[in-house]
């Protein structure tokens, strides 16, 4: 009886253990949402349906998300692969136009649309029409610096560095290991008073691995207000866009 007894606290420890980043997970995505209706501009971004990274647009507070564009089905490599990815893009929102590259007939290819079409304009492969075939010159995604200020990692924490002074904004409390766990920042708000950055959720790598095992996990994507450091869960996205009314920062 008395082992049977330690035998089923042990499991309910286990049980525990392993549930409990999944309970904070759900916990933490409903906290601070109000952060969000604060927010102003939009954003253009990538994000993987169907395993497909696909164009989409929202408001910056995710309202009115709407899909761009997908490459499903069109990005033929040769007769036996394909890659239907749409690994760069660039709004001009003076034009309304954006610009993004996918793969062609074995290359990848700078396509151009305005938002509302749905067929874009294939305007040639990127090592012909662009200095880096991978990368569109002019794009202009949120990042880690701006103005005199700067985010870092530091063993899986997230400071702000400015006039020379570092600042801890986001403490890591576990087993940092630089590929599996910890805090990492994304980019500032045009404006700089919010930051984006993305979690792995867990504090042990252990947890990290068995979720990528079950179903390709990679963190979650939070947004924080500098100013009560505050944050909340924001879209898991790549390739963030963010456009604003001309600011000073």
């Amino acid at each position: 009886m008395k082992k049977r007894r330690v035998f089923l606290i042990v499991f309910l420890i286990i049980v525990l253990a392993a549930a409990s980043p999944y309970i904070s997970m759900k916990i933490k995505a409903g906290l601070n949402k109000d952060i969000l209706t604060k927010l102003e501009g939009e954003i253009y971004y990538t994000k993987r349906d169907d395993e497909a990274l696909t164009l989409y647009k929202s408001e910056a507070n995710l309202e009115d998300e709407e899909l761009i564009y997908s490459h499903k089905g069109k990005g033929k490599i040769d007769e036996s692969d394909h890659n239907d990815n749409i690994i760069d893009h660039y709004y001009d929102k003076e034009t309304r136009e954006i610009e993004f590259l996918a793969m062609n007939d074995g290359y990848f290819s700078l396509y151009k649309m305005e938002i509302g079409e749905e067929n874009p304009e294939l305007i040639g492969r990127g090592e012909d029409v662009l200095k880096d075939d991978i990368s569109l010159d002019k794009n202009d995604y949120i990042k880690t610096e701006i103005g005199n200020k700067s985010a870092i990692e530091k063993e899986g924490s997230i400071y702000i560095v400015e006039n020379g002074e570092e600042r801890l904004v986001k403490k890591f409390y576990g087993m940092y290991d630089f590929k599996f766990t910890g805090y990492s920042p994304i980019g500032f708000s045009p404006d700089g008073k919010y930051l984006i950055y993305n979690s792995m959720e867990h504090l042990t790598s252990v947890g990290v691995i068995i979720d990528g095992m079950i179903g390709g996990f990679g963190g979650n994507k939070y947004i924080m207000d500098l100013e009560t450091g505050k944050s909340a869960r924001y879209v898991n996205a790549y390739n963030i866009q963010w456009v604003m009314d001309d600011i000073e920062v």
